[in-house]
């Protein structure tokens, strides 16, 4: 590992050294001559002050998504973000999944971004850790990045990973701007479908799960995925165009019951929908005026193994809608109104019941007792009315720049009636219900004699977020100097803080090299997610037995409390430090061989980050007088991150062909994994034993990088090409994660001097490489339009993704997977 970073700095010093002499050089090279249009690079990279921002464009988009229209993983081909590690696990949960990837950028945890949807602000402020769909009290259909589009909708990516103007803020990682297509100016629609499957995937097993199994396997997974959309440009009138669109991915996957339910098959499904309505107006003398609305539903089933008539469907996506007007002139300005909504609700079966299986209606299972049903409907909505207006004019010295940023947000979550979960089965032919209770009793069979009951309650939490920026950006010569100042306020936080921003540049005596240094401070933003849960109610457990009479055991609704049963509660003060983020950035760029280079550094450190501070045991005085114990968790500020990452980057379009080239070497520490975990949880003194020595937690953990979206060294090459007069387009990608190795608990533990230690040591995690491979071929082209078959092929090596993984219940990684697709446009 050291010999190979010793290499990759040295040819990235020998880069930067002789890239004089190279790019004189370069003026000298034969200029590619294509006829027809000419590639595009794969993204556009920042340049003077700008460094640290990219873009995609619409057609790079179109040839470079893989099959399942994540436009989040288009980001592989830039080198400061990072994806999960776990990626390539083939659960049947993660083939049924169709939410974006999740994203860490520059060092932040994947929860610390700021996502935009056209100018919308859909980051979502609530608990996003949760991803178990049959917790009683918690939802999982919760993302980062509250709602999403289709790749077949999308103009445009910008992300902004270091060096970012005071225009925006609210995160600490990075920020990440997904902006759907304008409409054309003339007639034009299109249709698309796309299929892929079990048929179409060869599935991989790691050595260590293989091992494990022996020759017991458990069976593949089965699946089927369609992605599908139509979209049609229609002008209106000279100036005014418009645009409807919708696409629908959607996969059914293949679950078998447990053993005790009989094995048995069954299927789940999840849909993700877009409808995009858009009208932009050319109103005169540089003014524009846009609308649109974007529903991006998205709905996933679940029912457990283990348990009957439990079918519980998450809720995802939502809704955003902008009104805009826009003017390019002496002045250029722009005002918008926002709105976006996200829907994260479950609906399940009101009541669980544990039934004797000896009993006819119980007798589903092989099991003593049988499970039928769930955990009752549970409502989470997140809304967010934005105001924001920004202007911009040129001075003596430059530009100058100025906006402000409201947002209200209504955060909600409730349970609209209790549910519960019913259990204790007492059975007899004598047994009496006194009333209708539905499962809870059956006269003549059995009677459920423990209750817990989740209440029903209405939590909400209201916040008023304002942010004011100014920035002038002046030419002084050869130097570029970009200074701004951002304040944001936030009224669950109640601080006032101010976030400045610095970006020099210099153009050196080089033509077209500069040198870039940067210095700035970002905010996060309030979380609300312990806000909510504090305001749960206090869930029972209650009990009741049966009145003799006549020989029957009647059971009626008298039932007593026997005890609460949360174990723990939460606090939602918000009375803290809003998290921030400190950053200094470095970076040359300029042309060679008739390409752009940058070689950038950036260094940050995260301060007063949200974790969950050490619990405390409360008691509480249930409504029969009897007291009780909880553990009371509050939310704090003491978290803390560092990042520090030097990244290589080449891109050239050049004839019919582009590419990028980019490495990326980081080191990423951080207290705790999110904000549910405390820091004492890993940083509390306990003595363990590596590698012979007594040593703290403590001092084992400075040691090692963050455990997942932190790899050390990555690099990514993507080579786009067009074919045969442009009807053939490729594109192939290539992202390498060189091994590395963190200190983790071995599993064993060893005695020393009469005291037993876990025993920590490092762990190998290998090499890896993935290779992708997308393909459009315009088969028909005639005045009714044109017809594209489009092929696209992730793992095209067949690699096992995670060789390190031990699981042997669903073992199975992704290897090469095949999308195939055709697509009509006129």
């Amino acid at each position: 590992m050291a010999k190979f970073t010793y290499l990759c700095g040295a040819a990235a010093a020998s880069l930067a050294w002789a890239a004089p002499a190279l790019a004189q050089d370069a003026q000298r090279l034969p200029e590619v001559v294509a006829e027809g249009a000419r590639a595009e690079p794969p993204y556009q990279a920042g340049e003077g002050v700008e460094t640290g921002t990219s873009t995609i464009e619409r057609k790079q988009i179109v040839i470079c998504t893989p099959g399942s229209g994540d436009v989040n993983q288009l980001l592989k081909a830039l080198p400061t973000v990072q994806f999960t590690r776990n990626e390539g696990l083939a659960t049947r949960e993660d083939i049924q999944d169709l939410r974006p990837a999740d994203i860490a950028i520059s060092g932040g945890r994947f929860y610390d971004n700021l996502f935009t949807l056209d100018g919308v602000d859909v980051s979502s402020r609530l608990d996003v850790t949760q991803d178990n769909p049959f917790n009683f009290n918690e939802v999982s259909g919760a993302g980062a990045q509250g709602v999403w589009i289709d790749s077949e909708l999308v103009g445009s990516i910008t992300l902004r990973d270091s060096n970012v103007s005071a225009e925006h803020g609210r995160f600490t990682g990075g920020s990440l701007e997904i902006e759907s297509r304008a409409p054309a100016q003339v007639l034009r629609s299109s249709v698309n479908a796309s299929y892929t499957s079990d048929a179409l995937t060869s599935f991989k097993v790691s050595d260590r799960s293989r091992d494990a199994l022996g020759t017991s396997f458990p069976d593949r997974p089965q699946f089927d995925k369609w992605r599908y959309g139509a979209s049609i440009d229609l002008p209106v009138i000279d100036g005014l165009t418009t645009l409807f669109a919708y696409s629908r991915s959607q996969a059914e996957v293949t679950y078998f019951r447990g053993a005790n339910y009989g094995n048995t098959p069954f299927g789940q499904s999840s849909v993700s929908e877009n409808f995009l309505a858009k009208a932009q107006a050319e109103l005169g003398s540089g003014t524009t005026a846009t609308a649109q609305v974007t529903y991006s539903p998205y709905r996933s089933e679940a029912s457990s193994a283990n348990g009957v008539d439990n079918l519980i469907t998450s809720h995802g996506g939502g809704v955003t809608g902008r009104l805009g007007l826009s003017h390019s002139g002496k002045v250029d300005w722009s005002l918008d109104a926002t709105f976006a909504h996200s829907d994260t609700s479950r609906e399940a079966p009101e009541f669980n019941y544990s039934i004797p299986s000896s009993t006819a209606t119980g007798n589903v299972c092989a099991a003593s007792n049988c499970t039928f049903g769930g955990f009752g409907d549970l409502e989470q909505r997140q809304n967010n009315y934005g105001l924001k207006g920004r202007a911009a004019t040129q001075l003596g010295f430059g530009k100058l720049s100025a906006g402000l940023d409201y947002q209200r947000i209504d955060a909600r979550r409730r349970r609209a009636q209790d549910g519960g979960a019913f259990q204790m089965g007492v059975t007899g032919a004598n047994i009496v219900c006194a009333q209708d209770e539905g499962l809870a009793c059956v006269t003549g069979q059995y009677a459920l004699t423990r209750q817990q009951v989740y209440s029903a309650y209405d939590a909400r939490v209201e916040m008023d977020s304002l942010a004011a920026w100014v920035e002038a950006t002046a030419e002084l010569g050869d130097v570029t100097a970009r200074a701004g100042l951002r304040y944001d306020h936030e009224s669950f936080l109640k601080n006032h803080n101010l976030a400045p921003r610095l970006s020099v540049a210099w153009q050196t005596p080089l033509d077209g090299w500069s040198l870039t240094l940067g210095a700035n401070r970002y905010y996060g933003r309030s979380l609300l997610a312990y806000a909510m849960r504090a305001q749960y109610p206090v869930n029972l457990t209650l009990e009741r037995v049966a009145t003799v009479t006549g020989g029957n055991r009647v059971y009626s609704d008298n039932w007593t409390i026997r005890s609460t049963s949360a174990s723990a509660r939460y606090s939602g003060d918000g009375n803290l430090k809003t998290p921030y983020s400190d950053e200094l950035t470095a970076s040359i760029s300029g042309t060679l061989l008739g390409g752009r280079l940058s070689v950038r550094g950036i260094y940050r450190e995260g301060r007063n980050e949200f974790t969950r501070a050490p619990g405390t045991t409360e008691t509480i005085v249930l409504p029969n007088g009897a007291s009780d114990t909880y553990t009371q968790y509050i939310l704090a500020n003491d978290g803390f991150s560092s990042y520090r990452g030097a990244s290589l980057e080449y891109v050239r379009a050049f004839g019919k062909h582009s590419i990028a080239v980019n490495l990326n070497w980081s080191k990423t520490r951080s207290s705790n994994d999110d904000y549910l975990v405390d820091v004492e949880d890993t940083l509390d003194g306990t003595p363990v034993l590596f590698q012979g020595q007594i040593l703290s937690i403590d001092t084992v953990e400075a040691m090692n990088q963050r455990e997942d979206f932190a790899s050390p060294l990555l690099g990514n090459v993507t080579w786009t090409a067009q074919w045969l007069s442009d009807r053939v387009q490729t594109n192939v990608n290539f992202r390498y994660r060189h091994g590395f190795s963190r200190i983790e608990d071995t599993g064993v533990n060893q005695t020393v001097g009469g005291v037993r230690y876990d025993v920590f040591d490092y762990v190998a995690y290998p090499d890896a490489l993935d290779v992708n491979l997308n393909a459009r071929i315009d088969v028909i082209k005639s005045a009714l339009g044109t017809v594209t078959a489009d092929v696209r092929v992730a793992n095209l090596l067949d690699n096992t993704p995670a060789p390190n993984s031990t699981l042997t219940t669903q073992p199975y990684q992704f290897g090469r997977t095949v999308w195939l697709g055709v697509n009509w446009r006129f």
